[in-house]
């Protein structure tokens, strides 16, 4: 008895697993999807805790940007590295283009307070709402 198998007809196998590429795609998605946020925040910056949490409605992802302010006295607006005299110039402009703008201020706890305040001003005299950035204190 003879067996007949595609093989040996020389038929080529006419379809195509995808299944370990659909694997692969599917953990790198999980990986970019992880860490994304984590590029975000590009300097280390130590957070104040807070002792409530108040909680707000959310804007349009879109017009928040971030505000770094860094302990050794890096700034960066958005992920742009820019100096503190820059930013009221700077944030005026992106008001202008954005009208519904937030800043997301994150200042390392150990800054002077002039240096925050100078950041809050340029800020205010830009127009746009303003987002504190710390963390919930869970000691409670």
């Amino acid at each position: 008895m003879r067996r007949s198998s595609r093989s040996s007809s020389g038929l080529a196998l006419a379809e195509l697993n995808i299944t370990p590429l659909l694997d692969l795609v599917f953990v790198l998605l999980i990986i970019f999807m992880i860490t994304t946020p984590l590029m975000e925040q590009q300097l280390p910056v130590d957070l104040p805790k807070a002792s409530t949490s108040i909680a707000t409605s959310l804007p349009d992802p879109k017009s928040i940007l971030t505000l770094t302010l860094a302990k050794d006295g890096s700034t960066l607006l958005g992920s742009e590295k820019i100096r503190l005299d820059q930013l009221t110039s700077l944030l005026t402009q992106r008001k202008a283009r954005d009208p519904q703008l937030v800043v997301s201020l994150r200042a390392d706890s150990s800054l002077p307070y002039e240096t925050v305040f100078r950041a809050l001003e340029a800020v205010r005299s830009a127009g746009a709402r303003l987002d504190l950035a710390n963390f919930p204190d869970t000691h409670k």
